[in-house]
């Protein structure tokens, strides 16, 4: 009896160790289903790997960053389709999604996407403004007529374009998605959107960041700040690979924009008035010296003699073969207090001088050549150095046959030099001219009666002390 009591109690005892086993295993040591997840690589990548290790063992640490990538792209194209009015927009857009230089960074792929869809819905403006104290509100009326003719949105392109060009030959292919953020988003201070915060503030770079700011996705840029301030400095001195490509891509854009719109003009494609004119801009192109200025606007190049100092003294020529000084002089007489939308060639003082910049003497000298059939001096290029000696000649035979030339304002031998201009309501100005006696052009008192408010502003005009140049 007491027996079979023992081995009822063991066999009780061994049923609870077995159920408390089950129960534990059932708690704590049930699998969790395995999910298998097969995820490809191109043999070009794993070759890629296999050549920066130089062979040897590729762990899978290695290799995840490839496939999860290739996810967050998927997830990406998925979330946000992009679409446009405008065929050119589509084409870039279907550039950039195609293109390896975005396959790893999808979020500066969809902050492009972005602003090219505010582009296409605000950017059919022209690419130029001219408003007061903006960088642009000083360029010449040819600038505007030329540059006009782009659109906000056709130009924003055409610089993204060339920051991806000079990038991939630099080969900085890992900068290209964040300095195309800053190429597309440059001008955006430019849409009729931004103008009432844009008069306050006077400068277009400066107010692109409030609609980029507004770009969802672009505060979480790692470069953020480096975009902003490229865009900033775009029209001055930039700092970093961003900023300086995207100067660089600016000015390289305006160039073949240019090229493109003298070129209507010349094959009759194009009414010389501009086609998408800037407000206020619809004056004519008399030739292409307008491309000649807008070149000196785009790239801050103020005035012939201003960028050209400090060089070696220009040699004296020839010019007896197409110089007429009588005739010269009419030429240069119809540039006097004329404005040039907010810019001026030429203006009369009351103390009985008239100041020229340079470059008017340059362009008269060009077409009084080019009448003559001197070619030699019509076609010399906007740089050639031998402008400075036709220019040192004209000016030295006006000074010593004619005695046209403000003789104390400028040193012998020199054809101009740098002038402080006083104004009543603004800064003073610094300027490179060539001063003339007003007797040559007429009545001084018809001149100042005839003289624009903007130009009745200047005061005083005064040499620039031991800062002048031939």
């Amino acid at each position: 009896m007491l027996t079979s009591s023992i081995f009822v109690i063991a066999l009780f005892g061994l049923a609870f160790v077995l159920a408390l086993v089950a129960a534990t295993i059932l708690v704590f040591g049930r699998e969790k289903p395995h999910i298998v997840i097969i995820n490809q690589i191109t043999l070009e990548e794993l070759a890629k790997l296999w050549e920066k290790k130089g062979g040897g063992t590729i762990h899978l640490k290695q290799l995840s960053p490839l496939w999860r990538d290739e996810k967050v792209i998927a997830r990406e194209e998925e979330q946000e389709k992009f679409q446009f009015q405008s065929p050119r927009a589509t084409a870039f857009m279907v550039q950039i999604s195609r293109g390896p230089c975005f396959k790893k960074f999808p979020e500066q792929k969809a902050v492009c996407g972005r602003i090219l869809q505010l582009l296409d819905r605000e950017g059919r403006c022209p690419s130029v403004v001219d408003l007061k104290n903006d960088v642009e509100g000083n360029w010449d009326e040819n600038t505007f007529q030329l540059l006009g003719r782009t659109s906000l949105l056709d130009h924003s392109i055409n610089v993204a374009e060339q920051v991806a060009q000079l990038l991939a030959d630099a080969d900085d292919w890992h900068i290209i998605p964040d300095t195309m953020v800053a190429a597309l988003g440059h001008d955006l201070g430019k849409l009729i959107s931004m103008r009432s915060y844009l008069y306050s503030t006077g400068e277009h770079p400066l107010v692109a960041g409030r609609p980029l700011a507004g770009i969802a996705g672009f505060n979480e840029l790692r470069r953020k700040d480096e975009i902003l301030q490229a865009i900033k400095l775009h029209h001055k001195k930039p700092q970093g690979l961003i900023g300086r490509t995207l100067k660089a891509a600016d000015q390289k854009a305006r160039q073949k924009e240019l090229e493109e719109a003298v070129q209507k003009i010349e094959t009759g494609a194009a009414d010389p008035v501009s086609e998408n004119p800037a407000p206020g801009k619809k004056q004519r192109c008399s030739d292409n010296t307008a491309a000649w200025q807008a070149q000196e606007d785009i790239y801050n190049q103020d005035q012939t003699g201003q960028e050209r100092t400090k060089g070696e003294k220009p040699e004296l020529m020839d010019i007896s073969g197409w110089f007429d000084a009588a005739g010269f002089l009419d030429e240069l007489k119809p540039y006097i207090n004329k404005m040039f939308g907010r810019r001026f060639l030429a203006f009369s003082m009351a103390d009985g001088y008239v100041y020229f910049q340079t470059k008017v003497l340059e362009e008269v000298a060009r077409k009084m050549a080019e009448r003559a059939g001197s070619m030699e001096i019509a076609t010399m290029g906007r740089r050639d150095e031998s402008m400075r000696g036709v220019l040192l000649t004209i000016v030295n035979h006006l000074r010593a046959e004619h005695d046209v030339i403000a003789r104390g304002l400028i040193k012998e031998s020199y054809f101009g030099g740098y002038f402080n201009v006083t104004r009543k309501i603004g800064k003073p100005m610094k300027g490179y001219y060539t001063p003339f006696h007003a007797e040559a052009f007429g009545s001084i008192a018809e001149m100042e009666h005839d003289k624009p408010k903007m130009l009745r502003n200047i005061i005083k005009v005064s040499p620039y002390t031991d800062d002048t140049d031939t």
